[in-house]
């Protein structure tokens, strides 16, 4: 699993806190909804939101209500 998003955001931190919590194996990238980032990001997740994980059937949820 991939987990998208800054961990400056609150919402990142708590999927981040949950998972490992639960110790779940995931991937990190710092990616923001900001700047540089947003083509990178939108490449994964159209709509742009962190986080975002990504599962590893590809699929995508996006939202911290969700991904818990």
């Amino acid at each position: 699993m991939i987990l998208i998003g800054n961990l400056r955001s609150p919402f990142v931190r708590r999927a981040a806190t949950t998972m490992l919590l639960y110790g779940m194996d995931y991937e990190h990238r710092p990616l923001g909804h900001t700047g540089d980032d947003v083509p990178e990001l939108r490449v994964q997740n159209p709509v742009g939101r962190v986080p975002t994980l990504v599962l590893d059937d590809k699929r995508v949820l996006i939202d911290s209500a969700v991904i818990l």
